[in-house]
């Protein structure tokens, strides 16, 4: 009886972490819809959007704070792209990504907006 009664506050308790992380993503996600972006992918922990000016880096964490946790990188202020072991340098920043397609396709849309800047 105590091990169900464990076992279910295990639940609860993991059910709840799991909603809170989706408001939290939803809430990053409507930011950056507002932002105007392109395209956005998730990936270890941290949006990365590529959008008018720059991109716009959100990381996720327990308690989401926008002001404090984006990052905005100009496309004008990126003087070296540097791709290496499923990351991408600019400059100082490094964006890592899980899958190398989402890093090909994230690469391949910078260089097509710095080409068209």
């Amino acid at each position: 009886m105590i091990f169900i009664l464990f076992f279910g506050l295990l639940v609860i308790l993991f059910v709840g972490l799991n909603i809170y992380d989706n408001m939290n993503l939803n809430r990053l996600e409507e930011y950056i819809k507002k932002q105007d972006c392109q395209t956005y992918i998730y990936s270890r922990g941290s949006y990365k959007a590529i959008c008018q000016n720059g991109i716009l880096i959100l990381n996720n964490s327990f308690i989401v704070d926008i002001n404090k946790d984006k990052k905005e990188i100009l496309y004008k202020d990126i003087k070296q792209i540097v791709v290496k072991n499923n990351s991408i340098l600019l400059n100082e920043t490094k964006l890592d990504f899980k899958h190398k397609n989402s890093l090909d396709k994230f690469y391949n849309l910078l260089q097509d907006k710095l080409n068209d800047e």
